[in-house]
């Protein structure tokens, strides 16, 4: 049967901001802004829908483990080679930021879409039906309805969390990451990302990322030994205009590795009391490959490839 899925609370009179500034910034229209991952230092070029649903987003059984080169940039023209790959635990706590309508879907499953670089900075193929769940996954959301007297400010707008796993992702280069990993990408490289999508039924999407120079400045250098910082780089995001507050970033450890983290995030969403019905295509993409001849070269590369100019991929060897 159909399962109707209630995200958050429709009670808004008890709703208030977790971080008021963030939440005044994230008032924009329901298109996604792909335009902050081409101002940053990452793409939306490598999104692909349809990702399957597993905590893993990286999997240690794959290519994607500790058996491949991790490769970090330290500085724009320079990437260097670890045998070593670091694992990274992300806990996200989702929020609500104006008490928007209660949220429902007739799935048995709200998830948010996270895809990434493999360590080795390139992305798997944006084909469909290839390479499926390589570093791609659609992570369950387990939802939340707090709104009791006893609640806190913060708790009683908290509509979800994700949970996952994965590997520290790679630095892509000029050609964004979209090479086969028997294929080398060039310089200038930009820090490894992991990229994440929310499209709840309610709230206006989200696409957002966590950059791992960002996450290095959390961590203490005589551990991490500036691995995952990129000198000179400029920071991926702001973060008041991308809807997302790190909170923590602990170094820890894993059997088998030198280092792994963990790492605590606050999304901010804003309420638009509508049912999702708009398809991805509209959401992502301009349309503006009609337009002229070349009107198309800005959204080439800042919308996904495979969703809006699929056409596209066939310059493309992966």
């Amino acid at each position: 049967g159909v399962v109707v899925l209630v995200i958050g609370t429709d009670d808004t009179d008890n709703h208030h901001p977790a971080n008021q500034k963030i939440c005044d910034s994230r008032f924009v229209p329901s298109k996604v802004d792909t335009s902050l991952f081409v101002t940053g230092e990452a793409t939306a070029q490598a999104y692909k829908p349809n990702a399957p649903m597993k905590t893993n987003v990286c999997e240690e059984s794959s290519s994607n483990g500790n058996n491949q080169l991790h490769k970090a940039a330290h500085w724009s023209f320079w990437r260097s080679d670890y045998k070593d790959n670091v694992p990274i635990f992300i806990k996200a706590n989702l929020f609500s930021c104006n008490g928007g309508a209660a949220a429902t879907r007739e799935n048995e499953e709200v998830t948010m879409e996270v895809w990434q670089p493999r360590p080795d900075g390139t992305y798997s193929s944006i084909r469909p039906g290839i390479e499926e769940g390589d570093c791609r996954a659609s992570v369950p959301i387990a939802t939340t309805t707090t709104n009791s007297e006893n609640d806190s400010l913060i708790d009683t707008n908290r509509i979800g969390t994700v949970e996952f796993e994965t590997f520290a992702p790679g630095s892509i280069g000029i050609l964004n990451g979209l090479v086969p990993p028997s294929s080398r990408d060039y310089p200038p490289y930009k820090p490894g990302a992991i990229h994440m999508f929310l499209n709840i039924d309610g709230y206006q999407p989200l696409l957002t990322q966590l950059s791992m120079s960002e996450l290095n400045d959390w961590i203490p250098n005589k551990i991490s030994k500036g691995r995952f910082k990129l000198a000179n780089g400029k920071k991926s995001f702001n973060n008041k205009d991308s809807g997302i507050e790190i909170q923590s970033v602990t170094p820890t450890s894993r059997s088998g590795y030198n280092l792994a983290i963990e790492v605590e995030v606050n999304f901010f969403l804003v309420g638009n009391g509508k049912e999702t019905n708009d398809t991805i295509e509209d959401i992502f993409c301009s349309h503006s490959l009609h337009r002229g001849r070349l009107s198309w070269i800005p959204s080439f590369f800042k919308e996904p490839i495979s969703v809006c100019s699929a056409a596209h991929m066939d310059f493309y060897a992966l």
